[in-house]
């Protein structure tokens, strides 16, 4: 049973974030208007998506710059709840108001990229590079390229991004990921080294290049990298499942089982952890406990075509056993 290929992190917006400091003036400036504006800062979507209705309510009695920070705020929490078409149109508000908020561009681009909707994102990102072409914004075109598989594309602006900002950890990694997608592990390995003397503490960059290492079948190198990001982080389900799968394939099913455990335990969701945690225990001949990860992993995820396989198999397994056990 072959251990399976680890999950992709979550995209986050660079761009958003090199904004997010002027955007915050226009709050700071808004919040003694009223606790709704509070609200409308609020780090708790739900209360956020109440407040700033409030405030979008009050219409022309408040500043345009006040409404356009009122439905960026909004849709940000609709994007937070994972409701993009909401978040969308609160961003399209936003732009009627003031087409040119690079704030409402970038989130836009943004939850187009979170609904896979990769051209429109790259619409969007081309608006920023042509009104203000910086580092973020190349940072993220070249997330959305590299989404649809165009990875020259996403290489060319990952350069751009380095080329404006040298200390982007986050245009290395992705272009490491990209090269490490055409197959050139050389470059990508590079790519990864020097994320990680940029930010040390990273664990998503020690991900990264345990991935690699894990890909290369170094197993050793990928088990430091994984201890590493797991020291620096220790919520992170993924960085369990991974080193799981390198304990799986030097025979340690034990540590393995051990670091599955983990992973379902951080994220009770988890359908590839149960998996791969069946597999571990069909190495150890645990077949039953085997069968009922399986059943796990299928409730979460009942298009999960090897799990499925290997149900199959555990139970003609099962069934042959108790067929050879002698008659009590």
């Amino acid at each position: 049973m072959a251990p399976h290929a680890f999950a992709s992190t979550s995209f986050q917006s660079p761009l958003r974030l090199a904004l997010a400091a002027a955007f915050s003036l226009v709050c700071v400036a808004a919040e003694a208007k009223g606790d709704a504006w509070a609200s409308c800062r609020a780090a708790d979507p739900d209360k956020r998506i109440e407040g700033c209705g409030e405030v979008i309510a009050r219409g022309d009695k408040e500043t345009k710059p006040n409404r356009v920070a009122a439905y960026v705020n909004r849709g940000g929490a609709y994007h937070t709840k994972g409701n993009f078409d909401r978040a969308l149109a609160d961003y399209d508000k936003a732009l009627e108001i003031d087409p040119a908020s690079s704030v409402a561009l970038a989130d836009r681009a943004a939850a187009y990229r979170a609904k896979s909707d990769f051209d429109h994102a790259i619409a969007d990102y081309d608006k920023l590079v042509a009104a203000q072409p910086k580092a973020a914004a190349y940072l993220g075109r070249g997330g959305a390229y590299q989404s649809k598989g165009e990875l020259d594309k996403a290489i060319a602006d990952y350069d751009k991004a380095l080329e404006l900002d040298k200390k982007s950890a986050a245009a290395l990694a992705n272009r490491g990921r990209a090269w490490r997608a055409k197959g050139d592990l050389d470059r990508a390995l590079a790519d990864f080294d020097a994320a990680i003397k940029l930010e040390p503490k990273s664990a998503q960059a020690y991900l990264n290049r345990a991935a690699l290492y894990q890909g290369k079948g170094d197993l050793d190198h990928a088990l430091a990298d994984y201890d590493k990001a797991i020291a620096s982080d220790g919520k992170l389900a993924i960085a369990y499942n991974n080193r799981g799968l390198t304990l799986h394939a030097k025979g340690e099913f034990d540590r393995a089982i051990d670091d599955f455990s983990k992973a379902v335990a951080i994220d009770v969701k988890y359908a590839r952890a149960y998996l791969n945690r069946a597999n571990a225990y069909r190495g150890k001949r645990e077949l039953d406990r085997a069968k009922a990860d399986l059943e796990q992993a299928l409730a979460l995820d009942p298009n999960l075509a090897s799990a499925k396989k290997g149900l199959d198999e555990v139970t003609k397994q099962l069934a042959a056993r108790a067929a050879a056990a002698p008659a009590q």
